[in-house]
């Protein structure tokens, strides 16, 4: 398994190597700039888990990013680097975290020798000829590329290269090392209760974020991710029940990430409008946190995703 998504730049990363072969106990920044906000998570690993130390966010600029891709690099990193400077955050490096269509998830059926391989180079030549198959967003001469193992088939993480420089620069202004990009499904699969590997290969699950004005539907069949959409949070279960129904999906469970700040919402009735059983996660009990007391108010809703972005440092 490659280990990182977008990690496999080594003419761009390669600096990086040997501060990631440090102690993982080191403080790390995991961001993210997406739904009208900037968010910075600080976060160590201790002890094969994740401790948080603390978070600082600020409103997005709609210029600054778009769609997950930084637009003006520099001021970007400006802006990390006033939330740093904020929250008095001394950290060799970050991941970041980024919402589609900017990261583009496919599942590949490989030959033998290129899944014996398991190395995005050599996968791309191979690609060529199915590049109208693939629907990206951006040419697939210009893609960056992670795989993971999923079963007996491959998923395939796209984004574009100038996506991926754009980060390294905006990172670096903050003075900071880009350790990775990772996709929002993937972080949020660290989240769930129970591992995808672990579900029947024909059996739906899926995640409502429903904290931003824009809910969002990740579904899964089996550990693969299959489907994702976004939903006007106004339109409610009203929204989120015609696209299910076209899919011809009740995912079970569905489990729903809540603004800890805001009213809970009715998930058994909820539950029942929908056909299907809801399930609320707790991120942070996936974490330690500071000691009592130290936590000051609620975290701002991206923390959560974020949790499961930092769970990947974290992982054997």
């Amino acid at each position: 398994m490659v280990a990182g998504v977008f990690s496999g730049l080594a003419e761009r990363l390669s600096p990086l190597r040997q501060q990631l072969l440090k102690p993982l106990n080191r403080t790390r920044v995991a961001l993210c700039a997406a739904h009208g906000q900037l968010t910075v998570l600080e976060h160590r690993s201790i002890d094969a888990g994740l401790q948080l130390l603390s978070w600082q966010h600020v409103p997005l600029a709609p210029d600054l990013v778009h769609q997950g891709i930084p637009q003006q690099p520099e001021a970007l990193g400006d802006l990390i680097g006033d939330l740093l400077l904020q929250g008095g955050i001394q950290a060799p490096g970050a991941t970041a975290l980024v919402p589609p269509p900017a990261v583009v998830l496919r599942l590949l059926e490989l030959p033998a020798d290129l899944a014996a391989a398991g190395h995005a180079d050599a996968l791309l030549p191979w690609l060529q000829p199915q590049e109208a198959a693939l629907e990206l967003p951006f040419p697939l001469a210009e893609a960056s590329l992670s795989l993971q193992p999923r079963g007996s088939r491959w998923l395939a993480a796209f984004t574009s290269q100038d996506c991926l420089d754009r980060w390294i620069d905006a990172v670096a202004v903050a003075g900071l090392a880009l350790h990775r990009l990772e996709p929002e499904a993937l972080a949020v699969e660290r989240l769930l209760p129970r591992p995808l590997a672990d579900q029947p290969p024909d059996k739906w699950s899926g995640c409502l974020d429903l904290q931003a004005p824009q809910w969002q539907l990740t579904l899964w069949q089996g550990d693969a991710p299959q489907l994702h959409c976004s939903i006007n949070a106004s339109a409610g279960l009203e929204g989120l029940t015609p696209f299910l129904e076209q899919q011809g999906i009740r995912p079970c469970p569905l489990w729903v990430l809540v603004d800890a700040a805001g009213t809970p919402p009715p998930l058994e009735q909820w539950g029942e409008q929908l056909g299907c059983s809801l399930e609320r996660l707790e991120p942070l009990t996936l974490a330690r946190l500071p000691a009592e007391g130290t936590w000051l108010s609620p975290a701002p809703a991206a923390v959560d995703r974020l949790v499961g972005l930092a769970l990947g440092g974290c992982l054997p």
